[in-house]
C-alpha cells in the first residue's frame, strides 16, 4: 500500500465494482470503502423448510436469508460462500421438500446446496454435489441453465454447440452429467433457453426453446430432448424473422387450444411464436431501446394461458408484458389474413426505479429488486389503479437496502452534514439511473434534528415514567450537577424546569436515581439512600451513614453498592424499607464502582481505586477478592466501571481512564476472571459510560469530549463516533413509554442539553442523495461553502420515459453549484457552444481569489484536404479551459482559453499554477490577474492522458499510448513531478496478467523549473 496523503481516488477507467480503498489521510487515518454489497442474483422458496418462504439473495462471496414479515424483509443469517458466483439458479426436485440452490461459480464449477437448519447451529449450508466442467474451448458464453417442471434434471449451456444435461438423483447426493450435441453454425450463440410445458402433457415431454444468434440474424427453435437416447431430435418449429435486436426470450406455456411457445423482446417489438408456427407480432414505445436485465414472472395461470411479466431494463425502466393466449379454436383452414390470433400482447409501463440486476415476487404484488450498480436495492409494491401521487408510477417503495454502486470518483470530505462536530467521510461518485449520483459514506453514527436546550453545569440525567404518563410524549427528568438537583418536562418541543414537591431533594447532588417500580424511586445523594414513592415524591425510608459521605453508587435490580472512602456497603431495596447485607473494606479510596451478575445470578462488584488505579472484582456472595489488578499497567485512574452483555454468549466488561482511553475485557464466566484485555483511545478526557438498547439490541455509548457509540456485531465490537462534542452524560428515553427500546437520547453537555433520534447503529452507513441527475466529475473546495459537480441534465432520467422526453438530453452535461450540507442546486452553467461538452473541473485559488476552471471537448467534422475517404470529412477536437467564478451565487466567466485539435481531458491546480492534461501535452498555466498566461508545455509524445491529479506537492499524471503491440492490452505511463525528481514509469500488462511496472527513468528537477521551459 502507497502511503500518500490524499484527498480523492479516480480510477482511470469509467467504473468498477465497489472495492476496498486504501489511503493515508493527514491525521493518520486509513479509510476503507465497504467491500461490494451489490446483490448479483436473489430467488424466493422454501429454502429452510416446507412451511415458510425465504428470500435468498447472492452477493460477491456471501448468501443472505431474508424473511417476509407483514410487508418487511427481516434479515435473518448471512452465510460466507468459498467462490465467486457466476451463476444461480434454485428449483424443488420432484418429490423433495424443499429447494435446492445450484451454484456456477469461476472455472465452471458446479455445486448444489441446500440450507439446513438445527437448534445447535442454526442455519448453514450443506453441500450435495460439486464437480467442474472444462473450460469452453469453443466460443465464451454466459451461462445459461433451465430446469425441468417435471423431471429431476437441468440443463446447462456453457458452449456453443454443447448441452450438458445434469441429472440428480433422489436424495440429490449424486449426478449424472451427459452432453447433447446442438448443431449450429459458426459463430452462434444460444441467447437464451427454456423447458416448455401444457397442461396434460406427459412427464417425459422434454420441449425446449432455443433463442440463437447466428451470422444471418436471430432465431427461435423449438426442440424435443430424448434424455433416454442423450440426442436432440429435428426441431419441431423455427422461427427467423426476428427483431435483428432481440436479446431476450420468454417461455409461454400452452392451454388446449394454443401449443406452448415464447416471446422475443427486441427494440420496440415483442414477437410471438409457437410449435405451430404462429406468430404475432407488436410495437410498444415503452420498449424502445431496452435493455432488458432483470425479469420474473407475476401471474401464471397454466389452465387459461394468461401469463405476466415484469421486465427491469438497465437505464431503470419498469414494464409489464401480458400475455394471454386465445382459448377459441382457429378457423380451418387459417389464411393469412384471417383475424385469428394465437394471442393477445400488451405492455404497460410501471415506472423508473433503481437498475435490476435481478427480479423476485416475494408476496402479492410485491416484488424484490436486486441492484448491481447501486445505491440501492429495493422492495416495491406495485399498485392496481392508481397511480402514485408524487412519484406517478405504478408502484410504492416499501423497503431500501443502501448498498455502494460503481465508483467514479472518490473524495474525503469534512462536515458532509451541517453538525457540531467535525467528521470526515467519504463522497462517492457513482454510476446510477436513480438520480443518487453521490453516496456518503462514514462509519459515524449521527444524533438526527438534535434539539439543544442551553443549561449549563448539568452533570447528570435520568428520566421516569408513569401509567398515567404511558403513550403519551410527556416525559420528566431529573437533572443534576455537582450542588444541587432539579425536575425537568418535556412535553412535545417545550422543554421546563418544574417543582416535584414531596421529599425530593433539591439541594445536594444526586448521585443516582431510578424508578424502581410505577409506584417506588430510589435518590442517592451523598448524605443518604432515600426511597420514594413515584409520583409523590413521599419518603418511605432513609438509610444513612454517620460522618461519612457517599461518592459513587451502582444498582442491579433491587440490590445497591454504595461506596464511602475505603468501605462498600450492599443494600437490599425492597418495597417498603432498605435493607443492609454485607460490607467490604478495600486497601485505598473508591473512585469507581459496578454491580453485575453472570448466567447464573452470581453478583460480582467491580471496583477502582483511587491511589493505585487498580480495577479489582469482589464476589458479592462471601464479599471475597476474586481478582485484584486486572490490569498491571493502568497509570490512569479508572473514572467509569461498565459491565454488557451484549449477547448470550458474549460479555465485555469496560474500563474508562481519565486521560480518554478504554480498556475493555471478556468476562470468562467459567473461571470468574477478566480476560483478553485490549485498549483502545476515544478521547482526550475522562470517559464515563451509559448503557441503552437501540433497534433490539444493547450498545453502551462513551460520554467524553468526543463520544462514541460501543455496539458488537457478529461478535465483534464496534466503535462508532457520534455527531455531537463534550457529552458528559446521556439519558436514554422513549416517547411511548417503553424505556427498554429507546432510540431517542438526551445528551448532556457542558453548556446545553441535546436530544434526537439516533440513527440506525452498524459499521458503516451508505447516505445517497437524490439529485435528480447523473454526477460525471466533481470537484470540493475546504474553504468553500459549495460543492462543484458535471451532470446530465436534472430529472432527464428519472421522467425520459413518463413523459417520453428527448433521449439526446441525457448526453448534454451541465455544471452545477451545490449546497456543500443539503446538496440543494445553487446555480448552474452550461457552455453557450453547443457542441462543447464539459469533461473535468477543479477549484483554483490563485492572487486571493477562488475560481472554478472547467474543461471541455468538442468534436468537429472538417473536409479532409488530402485524400479523400468516406464523406470527405475528417474528425478533429477542440478544447476550451473556461475559468468561472461564482459571485452572488451567479457563476460569471472571466475567461476562456482555446485549445486546438486536442480535448481537454483533465484539469488540477498545483499551487499558484493550473495543470490541463490534454490528448498530447501537458500544460501548465499562470494568472495575470485577469487572464491565463500562455502555458508551458510539456509533449506526451502522442499519447492520451486519462488521469491527473495533485496529492500535495506531488502531481501524478497517467498516459495511455496508442502505438504498442498488438499482444498488449495497455501500456500506460505514469509521471510524477515532485519539489525535487520527475519520474517515469512504464507500466504494461498482457490478457489476464497482473501489470508489471518498470523505472523508465528519473530526472533531477528543481520547484522553478515546473515554470520554465526546461520540461
Amino acid at each position: 500500500m502507497v502511503d500518500w496523503s490524499i484527498c480523492s481516488i479516480r480510477p482511470v477507467h469509467a467504473g468498477f465494482d465497489a472495492g476496498i480503498f486504501y489511503f493515508k489521510m493527514a491525521n493518520n487515518y486509513i479509510a476503507t470503502a465497504h467491500p461490494s454489497a451489490l446483490v448479483k442474483f436473489s430467488a424466493f422458496g422454501h429454502f429452510v423448510n416446507d412451511k415458510q418462504q425465504h428470500l435468498l439473495t447472492v452477493k460477491s462471496r456471501s448468501l443472505e436469508l431474508f424473511a417476509l414479515e407483514g410487508e418487511e424483509l427481516v434479515e435473518l443469517k448471512k452465510l460466507p460462500i468459498p467462490c465467486t458466483v457466476t451463476g444461480f439458479w434454485s428449483f424443488r426436485p420432484k418429490n423433495h421438500g424443499k429447494d435446492v440452490v445450484v451454484v456456477l461459480s469461476r472455472g465452471n464449477e458446479l455445486a448444489v446446496f441446500e440450507l439446513m437448519s438445527d437448534l445447535v447451529n442454526g442455519i448453514k449450508i450443506q453441500t450435495r454435489w460439486t464437480g467442474k466442467f472444462p473450460a469452453p474451448e469453443e466460443l465464451k458464453m454466459e451461462p445459461l441453465a433451465v430446469f425441468h417442471p417435471e423431471q429431476r434434471f437441468m440443463c446447462l449451456a456453457l458452449y456453443a454447440q454443447r448441452l450438458e444435461i445434469v441429472e440428480f438423483s433422489a436424495d440429490l447426493k449424486t449426478l449424472k452429467c451427459f452432453p447433447i450435441r446442438y448443431p449450429s453454425t459458426d459463430g452462434s450463440r444460444i441467447l437464451g433457453m427454456d423447458f416448455l410445458s401444457r397442461p396434460g402433457s406427459a412427464a417425459s415431454d422434454s420441449m425446449l426453446a432455443v433463442l440463437q444468434t447466428t451470422r444471418l440474424g436471430h432465431s427461435l427453435a423449438f426442440c424435443n430432448l430424448n434424455i433416454k437416447t442423450k440426442e436432440k431430435e429435428k426441431p419441431v418449429s423455427t422461427y427467423s424473422k426476428l427483431d435483428p435486436e432481440v436479446s431476450l426470450m420468454l417461455a409461454i406455456p400452452g392451454n388446449d387450444v394454443v401449443p406452448p411457445g415464447a416471446i422475443a423482446i427486441g427494440n420496440s417489438t415483442i414477437q410471438y411464436s409457437n410449435t405451430s408456427k404462429q406468430p404475432v407480432s407488436v410495437a410498444s414505445p415503452f420498449l424502445t431501446k431496452i435493455v432488458v436485465t432483470a425479469h420474473c414472472v407475476l401471474f401464471k395461470d397454466p389452465v387459461t394461458g394468461v401469463i405476466s411479466y415484469l421486465l427491469g431494463g438497465a437505464d431503470g425502466r419498469l414494464v409489464l408484458v401480458v400475455v394471454r393466449l386465445n382459448t377459441k379454436p382457429s378457423p380451418a383452414p387459417l389464411t393469412s389474413d384471417a383475424k385469428w390470433k394465437a394471442c393477445r400482447i400488451n405492455v404497460e409501463f410501471i415506472g423508473v426505479a433503481t437498475a435490476a440486476q435481478t427480479l423476485t415476487v416475494v408476496g402479492h404484488g410485491l416484488v424484490y429488486l436486486g441492484a448491481a450498480t447501486g445505491p440501492v436495492s429495493l422492495l416495491i409494491k406495485l399498485r392496481e389503479a392508481s397511480r402514485n401521487p408524487e412519484t406517478k408510477f405504478y408502484y410504492d417503495i416499501l423497503q431500501t437496502f443502501t448498498g455502494l454502486g460503481s465508483i467514479l470518483e472518490l473524495h474525503v470530505v469534512r462536515n458532509v452534514e451541517k453538525q457540531s462536530l467535525e467528521q470526515a467521510s467519504l463522497l462517492a461518485v457513482t454510476a446510477d439511473t436513480f438520480g443518487k449520483g453521490l453516496t456518503i459514506v462514514r462509519n459515524s453514527i449521527n444524533l438526527q434534528d438534535p434539539v439543544d436546550v442551553p443549561v449549563s453545569g448539568m452533570q447528570k440525567a435520568w428520566v421516569t415514567s408513569s401509567p398515567e404518563s404511558a403513550g403519551t410524549t410527556s416525559r420528566t427528568f431529573v437533572l443534576s450537577d455537582f450542588t444541587s438537583t432539579c425536575c425537568c418536562t418535556l412535553d412535545k418541543d417545550d422543554f421546563c424546569e418544574t417543582d416535584p414537591g414531596g421529599d425530593l431533594i433539591l439541594t445536594s447532588r444526586t448521585i443516582l436515581f431510578h424508578q424502581l417500580s410505577d409506584s417506588l424511586c430510589l435518590q442517592v445523594i451523598s448524605s443518604a439512600v432515600r426511597l420514594l414513592k413515584w409520583p409523590q415524591f413521599e419518603l418511605v425510608q432513609e438509610w444513612r451513614m454517620e460522618n461519612l459521605a457517599i461518592t459513587v453508587a451502582s444498582l442491579l435490580k433491587h440490590v445497591l453498592v454504595v461506596a464511602n472512602g475505603r468501605t462498600i456497603h450492599m443494600l437490599h431495596i425492597t418495597s417498603n424499607a432498605i435493607l443492609p447485607l454485607r460490607t467490604h473494606t478495600c486497601t485505598n479510596e473508591i473512585c469507581a464502582l459496578e454491580l453485575f451478575a453472570d448466567h447464573a445470578g452470581d453478583q460480582f462488584i467491580a471496583t477502582g481505586e483511587w491511589i493505585t488505579s487498580n480495577v479489582s472484582i469482589i464476589q458479592c456472595s462471601t464479599m471475597a477478592l476474586i481478582q485484584e489488578n486486572i490490569q498491571p499497567t493502568g497509570d490512569v485512574l479508572p473514572r467509569s466501571l461498565m459491565f454488557c452483555r451484549f449477547s448470550e454468549e458474549i460479555s465485555y466488561f469496560f474500563v474508562g481512564r481519565g486521560d480518554g482511553n478504554v480498556d475493555y475485557f471478556i468476562f470468562d464466566e467459567t473461571n470468574k476472571e477478566m480476560t483478553e484485555h485490549k485498549r483502545i483511545p476515544l478521547g482526550t478526557r475522562l470517559v464515563t459510560f451509559i448503557k441503552f438498547r437501540a433497534q433490539g439490541q444493547v450498545n453502551v455509548f462513551a460520554c467524553s469530549d468526543r463520544p462514541s457509540v460501543i455496539s458488537c456485531r457478529n461478535g465483534k465490537l464496534l466503535f462508532s463516533n457520534v455527531n455531537i462534542r463534550d457529552a458528559v452524560d446521556v439519558c436514554p428515553f422513549e416517547v411511548t413509554g417503553d424505556l427498554s427500546s429507546s432510540d431517542d437520547l438526551m445528551v448532556v453537555r457542558e453548556s446545553s442539553i441535546s436530544m434526537g433520534h439516533l440513527e440506525d447503529i452498524q459499521k458503516i452507513h451508505f447516505i445517497p442523495q437524490h439529485l435528480g441527475f447523473q454526477v460525471f466529475r466533481l470537484s470540493l473546495d475546504a474553504e468553500s461553502p459549495t460543492v462543484a459537480a458535471i451532470g446530465d441534465k436534472k430529472d432527464c432520467r428519472s421522467n425520459k420515459f413518463a413523459i417520453h422526453k428527448s433521449p439526446e438530453c441525457v448526453d448534454e452535461r451541465l455544471l452545477y453549484i451545490l449546497d456543500r450540507h443539503s446538496f440543494e442546486i445553487i446555480t448552474t452553467f452550461q457552455s453557450a457552444d453547443a457542441m462543447d461538452c464539459l469533461s473535468c473541473l477543479c477549484h483554483w485559488r490563485v492572487a486571493g481569489r477562488s475560481f472554478l476552471v472547467v474543461g471541455t471537448e468538442t468534436e468537429r467534422q472538417i473536409p479532409d484536404r488530402t485524400e479523400k475517404k468516406g464523406d470527405g470529412l475528417e474528425k478533429k477536437w477542440n478544447g476550451h479551459l473556461i475559468v468561472l467564478e461564482l459571485i452572488n451565487d451567479k457563476l460569471q466567466i472571466i475567461y476562456t482559453y482555446t485549445t486546438t485539435e486536442e480535448s481537454v481531458r483533465n484539469v488540477a491546480s498545483y499551487g499558484d499554477l493550473l495543470l490541463a492534461a490534454t490528448d498530447n501535452a501537458l500544460l501548465t498555466f499562470e494568472w495575470l490577474g485577469h487572464q491565463l498566461d500562455e502555458p508551458n508545455r510539456l509533449e506526451t509524445g502522442g499519447s492520451l492522458n486519462c488521469h491527473l491529479d495533485v496529492v500535495d506537492d506531488t502531481v501524478s499524471l497517467i498516459l495511455h499510448h496508442a502505438h504498442v503491440s498488438v499482444r498488449l492490452i495497455f501500456v500506460c505511463l505514469a509521471i510524477c513531478l515532485s519539489l525535487s525528481n520527475l519520474i517515469v514509469y512504464l507500466f504494461a500488462g498482457h490478457a489476464g496478467r497482473c501489470p508489471k511496472i518498470r523505472c523508465f527513468g528519473q530526472i533531477q528537477l528543481d520547484h522553478e523549473s515546473i515554470r520554465s521551459d526546461r520540461h
